[in-house]
C-alpha cells in the first residue's frame, strides 16, 4: 500500500499501442524517476493512461526452497492370525458364549472386520476386532499341577507374537487377573493364572507362580502339555461369535480380514467354525467319599457350578434346570452298575455289591458326573475310593 501511494494520470500518442494494463513504466517527476504500473487505458483521440506508483523491491522475496515429499507407501497388510477357542463359561452372561476368537497381525491394519455367514453366499459383518490379543506359543513341556492352589513347582516360557506380559500381585490375581489359556494335544484349552512373568530373551517370558485349571478347565490339563501349544491371553480384546444355544452344533463360516476391505479381499482369512458344547457342561465333583454303613456303602460328593460359583460361606447356584448325577461303579475296566440320583450322594446297597463283586470290598473305582438337561454329562470325577 505504501509503494502504491502515488497516482498518475497523463496521455500518450498513438505509437503508444504496445502498452496494455499491468505493464510497468518508468516516470521521470523533475529529478525523481519512478516506476508505476499501468492501471486502466481508454482510447480516444490519445491513449488515456491511470497508473500508480510500484517499488519492485517489494517483490523481491526470496522464494522457499521446494520441498521434496516422499509419498508414504502403505503398510502391507498380510492374512491376519486367527484362534478359535471352545472355552468353559467365564462368567454369568446370558445366553453364554460358546465360541470366542483370538485374532492379530503384524503389522495391525487398525482394526479387523469378521465376516459371518450361514451357507457360504451371502456374508455381513458379525463383529470388529478393535485391538489384537496376545497371542504366542509355550517353549517348554508344562507338567500337570495341582489345581484350587498355588504351584510353586511348575514354571513355563512363553514367546509371544506380539504385545507384552507383566507380573501383577496375588491379589490381583485372584481377582481374575493375568488369565490364558494353552491347548492340549487333543485340542482343549487349560486356562490357567499366573503372577509371575520375567522377560528372559526377546518377546519370550518366564511365568511362575500359577494357578492351575481355572474356570473348571481342569479336565484339559495335559500330562504334561507340549511345547509348542498355542498361548492366548484371556481379555476384552477376544471376539464372541457363537452365543447360546441356538449356535450349537451349528456351523458356520467366517471371513477374517482387515476393516475397509471386502470379504472376498485375497488377504481375507476363511476358515468354517462349529461351537462345541465346553460352556454348557457341568464340571466334576470334588470331595467324593465312600463310608461302609449297615445298609451298604454311602458314596457321597460335592458338587460345583460352571456360573457364579466364587461365593464363599453360601450354597453356589445350581447353574442347571435340575440336580441330577449319574455314579458309575467299575469292576476292572468294565461298568458293572450305574446309579442314576438327585442328590449329591448315592447308596450302594449291599446286595447290589454282592451282585456285582461277589464279596464285599474294601475299595471302589467309581466315576460321578453331574447331567445336565441340555448336553447330558458334564466332566466326570473318576477315582478309586478307599471304603
Amino acid at each position: 500500500m505504501w509503494a502504491g501511494r502515488e497516482a498518475a494520470e497523463f496521455a500518450l500518442g498513438i505509437d503508444a499501442l504496445r502498452l496494455a494494463p499491468g505493464d510497468v513504466i518508468a516516470l521521470t517527476v523533475g529529478e525523481r524517476r519512478r516506476l508505476f504500473e499501468i492501471g486502466d487505458l481508454i482510447d480516444t483521440e490519445l491513449r488515456q493512461v491511470k497508473a500508480r506508483s510500484i517499488d519492485p523491491e517489494v517483490f523481491s522475496v526470496p522464494l522457499l526452497a521446494p520441498r521434496l515429499k516422499v509419498p508414504a507407501i502403505p503398510a502391507a497388510l498380510g492374512p491376519v492370525q486367527v484362534t478359535v477357542l471352545d472355552l468353559p463359561a467365564l462368567d454369568s452372561s446370558a445366553p453364554v458364549v460358546l465360541t470366542r476368537l483370538a485374532i492379530t497381525a503384524n503389522p495391525w491394519p487398525g482394526s479387523v472386520a469378521v465376516w459371518k455367514s450361514s451357507d457360504g453366499l451371502s456374508f455381513e459383518i458379525a463383529a470388529v476386532a478393535a485391538a489384537p490379543c496376545v497371542i504366542g506359543e509355550a517353549l517348554d513341556a508344562l507338567p500337570a499341577g495341582p489345581t484350587a492352589r498355588w504351584d510353586r513347582a511348575s514354571s513355563m516360557r512363553v514367546k509371544l507374537y506380539g504385545g507384552a506380559l507383566a507380573s501383577i500381585s496375588d491379589a490381583r490375581v485372584l481377582e481374575g487377573g493375568n488369565a490364558a489359556a494353552v491347548r492340549n494335544a487333543d485340542g482343549d484349552w487349560e486356562i490357567f493364572q499366573f503372577a509371575n512373568a520375567e522377560l528372559v530373551d526377546g518377546n519370550t517370558y518366564q511365568l511362575s507362580r500359577l494357578l492351575r485349571g481355572q474356570a473348571g478347565s481342569d479336565n484339559a490339563m495335559a500330562h504334561p502339555l507340549p511345547a509348542g501349544a498355542p498361548f492366548i491371553v484371556l481379555g476384552a480384546h477376544m471376539i464372541p461369535i457363537a452365543l447360546g444355544l441356538d449356535a450349537l452344533s451349528r456351523p458356520m463360516q467366517l471371513r477374517i480380514v482387515a476393516s475397509g476391505r471386502n470379504h472376498d479381499d485375497p488377504a481375507a482369512v476363511a476358515l468354517t467354525v462349529t461351537s462345541g458344547d465346553t460352556a454348557l457342561l457341568p464340571l466334576s465333583p470334588v470331595h467324593v467319599a465312600a463310608v461302609r454303613a449297615s445298609d451298604g456303602i454311602h458314596i457321597s460328593w460335592i458338587r460345583r457350578t460352571r456360573i457364579d460359583g466364587d461365593g464363599w460361606g453360601v450354597e453356589v447356584p445350581m447353574g442347571e434346570e435340575s440336580e441330577a448325577y449319574a455314579l458309575e461303579i467299575f469292576s476292572g475296566g468294565s461298568v458293572v452298575r450305574t446309579i442314576a440320583c438327585s442328590t449329591p450322594g448315592a447308596i450302594y446297597a449291599n446286595a447290589d455289591e454282592l451282585a456285582d463283586f461277589g464279596a464285599a470290598q474294601t475299595s471302589l473305582h467309581v466315576r460321578v458326573a453331574q447331567l445336565s438337561t441340555t448336553v447330558g454329562a458334564g466332566h466326570a470325577a473318576e477315582v478309586t475310593l478307599a471304603v
